[in-house]
């Protein structure tokens, strides 16, 4: 059977996380596995509290899923400190999955820090140099260019800049790697745009109005990863996520 493991923080109120993740790749018929990074104290508009796993606790979760099924591809949402973005570079490079997507969670949208910031420097260099695709929204996408991004142009600047400074950190550069900025906080209708290294590629939506969803970019990255461990490319896999993510918030807006 088709496996994801999800690598993340949980959420009790459901909606991001560790349960949207494996909400969302049970969905697709897809086996979820999962790893919990961190245990955090939300509701669906606050992050009141942050408290990571210990790294030896975060290795034995790991080394458990890794026992329990082999694994097609990994999702990798918040992640909390320093000492488990190294746990987790260690078992990818043991385990060498085909595929891994990383969302890269910085802040909350409340303000809430959910990364150390001494964790950057080996996030950078030692994490994303081992994925597919990297999905950042617009905060996401400045933090690591020290850009700011507002329009079309910006954000192809960042993927094109995210990207370069990847795969030039990158043992095997055979890999695949693209870069997917987000663009639902823009304050037109919402695009991404997609850098593979030799193409951009824009996936336009509209904007549904109602209160939205909490949790959508978990939604949609943990999407990917299950396009991608069932055999389909980093474009269809993402073209189809997204899709995904629009019925989604589409099912949360009340009908009058």
């Amino acid at each position: 059977m088709t496996t994801v493991l999800t690598i993340a923080g949980s959420d009790p109120s459901g909606g991001a996380g560790i349960q949207a993740d494996l909400r969302t790749i049970n969905s697709f018929g897809v086996k979820g596995l999962s790893a919990i990074t961190a245990i955090t104290a939300q509701s669906e508009t606050t992050v009141f509290g942050v408290y990571p796993i210990p790294p030896d606790i975060l290795t034995h979760q790991l080394s458990a899923a890794a026992k329990t099924a082999k694994i097609d591809a990994v999702k990798i949402g918040m992640i909390g400190n320093s000492a488990n973005v190294n746990a987790i570079i260690l078992f990818l490079h043991s385990i060498k999955p085909e595929h891994v997507v990383i969302d890269p969670v910085f802040v909350s949208t409340s303000g809430m820090p959910l990364l150390e910031t001494h964790a950057m420097k080996l996030f950078k260099e030692g994490l994303l140099p081992l994925a597919t695709v990297i999905t950042p929204n617009l905060n996401e996408a400045g933090i690591l260019t020290g850009m700011r991004l507002w329009n079309l142009g910006t954000m192809k600047e960042a993927a094109r800049q995210i990207h370069a400074e990847t795969f030039q950190l990158r043992q095997d550069r055979s890999r695949p790697l693209a870069v997917l900025v987000k663009g639902g906080h823009l304050s037109s209708d919402p695009i991404d745009i997609l850098f593979d290294g030799k193409d951009f590629t824009e996936f336009s939506g509209k904007r549904i109005e109602g209160n939205g969803r909490h949790g959508t970019g978990c939604v949609l990255s943990s999407a990917i990863a299950a396009y991608l461990a069932d055999g389909k490319d980093v474009h269809a896999s993402i073209s189809e996520a997204k899709q995904f993510v629009e019925d989604y918030i589409r099912s949360a807006v009340p009908t009058t």
